[in-house]
């Protein structure tokens, strides 16, 4: 197996080029994940096209988690089409936890060819069986609404977003962050000496603020940060991290 990583280097874009170097003859299997956690990287249309030809010409699959799907934000770009579109390989993913904020109906979807649903509703029905009847009639009712719920995310993630760049500029000597390009995730870089699983226990501990260590994705030195709760919850949040970062930033200065 081999990693396609996102590098801060490039701005946390995908490198085509460097999966094409990853492909050989024995690859069976592209697993992709668009709009990106926790970068909130995207993979652009054009790009995924290209990818999907890499995959045929090694006569290998692309698996594309598309848990994020519908929730684009302000100033990002644009999403690819699901890669199931694209052809027989494509096989294309998602929940309705992220967007639409049901995560526990523990309900996702599957677009694929029919061979490949047909494998995995036989392992669903060995794990689980089927879904809790209301769970299933919960799922399609906020599918039915799809619209009113994107358009309510649409609302809060421009009010987040907009509140984040405002305290990041306001602390730019602690932190920074390319902003999600599509999604709820971003890293966000902080300037502190302190390693990010212990920076992250002194904010869920000390000041209930919970930013995921950047450490447990291979990016040390950043926080994950969601944009996506209620904006009062989110502006709170922003204002009890900038305590903590400005504590520990004069801790470490005396």
């Amino acid at each position: 197996m081999s990693q396609w990583r996102i590098r801060p280097e490039n701005g946390f874009r995908y490198d085509v080029d460097e999966l094409e170097e990853l492909l050989t003859p024995k690859t069976r299997l592209i697993v992709l994940n668009t709009p990106h956690n926790p970068t909130g990287a995207m993979i652009p249309d054009q790009d995924l096209r290209r990818i999907y030809a890499l995959a045929d010409s090694v006569g290998a699959r692309v698996l594309c988690d598309e848990a994020y799907r519908w929730l684009a934000v302000p100033g990002g770009e644009a999403f690819a089409p699901p890669v199931f579109d694209l052809g027989e390989r494509g096989i294309s993913v998602g929940t309705l936890s992220k967007p639409f904020g049901l995560p526990g109906l523990r309900v996702g979807w599957m677009a694929a060819p029919k061979e490949i649903v047909a494998k995995c509703w036989s392992m669903r029905d060995y794990v689980s069986l089927s879904p809790g009847k209301l769970n299933d009639a919960l799922a399609q009712l906020a599918i039915r609404h799809r619209a009113q719920i994107v358009a309510r995310n649409s609302a809060i993630i421009e009010a987040n977003l907009a509140a984040a760049q405002t305290w990041i500029d306001a602390n730019a000597d602690l932190v920074d962050w390319q902003p999600p390009r599509g999604g709820l995730l971003a890293l966000l870089h902080y300037t502190l000496a302190m390693p990010s699983l212990a920076l992250a226990d002194r904010l869920a501990t000390e000041y209930s603020v919970m930013l995921a260590p950047g450490s447990a994705f291979g990016y040390e030195q950043y926080l994950r940060i969601g944009i996506g709760q209620h904006p009062a919850v989110f502006h709170a949040g922003l204002a009890a991290a900038g305590k903590c970062f400005r504590a520990l930033a004069e801790s470490e200065t005396n």
